[in-house]
């Protein structure tokens, strides 16, 4: 059986994830025994405790989009790479319901994923995959939803493994689907800061301004938007102005800006080399942003301090889970 950790290698041949688990044909039949004698292991096993009134110190951020193809991933990926360049510890975890990259952006490749945790093939240690810098990567988060159907002690098990994850990083970055599906829009409202990619293009902006109204409903969430791809400064404000003013005349709420990445063709070259291009070229016009942008990010978690932190990430998001299911 191949391992779950994947070392990031520049030179590593690169390879498409295979669709089945690496295993012979004439064992196929017999996966779904296989699943249910794991999961009768976990419930046996003694659940893990959710310290449901504990806080932490990891930061966790959304990073959402109304549509494809803004850049959202690759904006997430970078991201966390400028945030541990500073020292911070980084996990990065794929939301996307079924169409994932994080881990083909930099050049590694999982089959493992958290619906494997849930299912109880794997352990959350397990599937972890280290990324560039250490930088932890954790894909099919939003297997996390299939928890409703399980057993309290499995719910107790994982969600306790998921809070020793965080109690280990500095910051959990949350790379989403793009708009705001059912069945994770509560990875979203959970989470500490909330950052709305989109594009100087007309659709982009629309579909930005649908994702914001999905979220405008949550009083204590503070939206901020990131104008990605622009090709000067002006172009950048404009969009924002637009959206502002939208926001605050149909939706009675604010918004923030948390900045502007010009468009790079150094980001697109990073794309089809699979190399992060804050690693690649770190003094680009992109990179430099977003390492502007990482920190403001550790300057508002500095001066925010443990005064109005609240619980842990993942006991505050299974409530939310359980309430959507009610």
């Amino acid at each position: 059986m191949a391992p779950a950790v994947n070392e990031w290698n520049p030179k590593q041949v690169e390879a498409v994830p295979p669709v089945n688990p690496p295993e012979s044909q004439s064992n196929v039949a017999s996966q779904g025994d296989q699943a249910r004698v794991l999961r009768g292991l976990m419930e046996q096993r003694r659940p893990g405790i959710i310290e449901k009134n504990k806080t932490s110190h990891c930061r966790t951020l959304a990073v959402c989009s109304g549509k494809g193809g803004v850049g959202k991933s690759v904006l997430s990926l970078n991201l966390a790479l400028a945030l541990a360049q500073s020292g911070a510890s980084v996990c990065l975890i794929d939301v996307n319901l079924a169409l994932g990259n994080i881990d083909l952006l930099c050049r590694l490749n999982g089959y493992w994923n958290l619906s494997h945790v849930v299912s109880g093939a794997r352990s959350l240690k397990e599937i972890q995959l280290e990324g560039p810098l250490g930088v932890s990567v954790i894909t099919g988060a939003s297997g996390l939803t299939d928890l409703a159907d399980c057993s309290e002690a499995v719910r107790k098990d994982v969600l306790g493994q998921m809070q020793e994850l965080e109690a280990t990083h500095d910051y959990l970055i949350l790379d989403n689907g793009t708009g705001i599906h059912r069945s994770i829009r509560q990875f979203v409202t959970t989470a500490d800061d909330v950052l709305v990619v989109t594009t100087p293009e007309p659709t982009a902006i629309a579909d930005a301004y649908a994702t914001i109204k999905s979220l405008s409903t949550i009083q204590s969430l503070e939206i901020q938007a990131l104008i990605n791809q622009c090709t000067s400064d002006d172009q950048s404000v404009k969009v924002f102005q637009q959206l502002k003013k939208t926001t605050e005349l149909f939706l009675h709420t604010g918004l923030a800006q948390a900045g502007q990445i010009p468009h790079d063709m150094h980001v697109v070259q990073s794309v089809y080399d699979r190399k992060p291009f804050v690693l690649s070229h770190p003094h680009c016009p992109a990179a430099e942003s977003i390492f502007r942008l990482a920190h403001d990010l550790l300057e508002r978690h500095q001066t925010a301090g443990q005064q109005n932190k609240q619980e842990s990430y993942f006991p505050r998001l299974w409530q939310r889970l359980l309430g959507e299911a009610a």
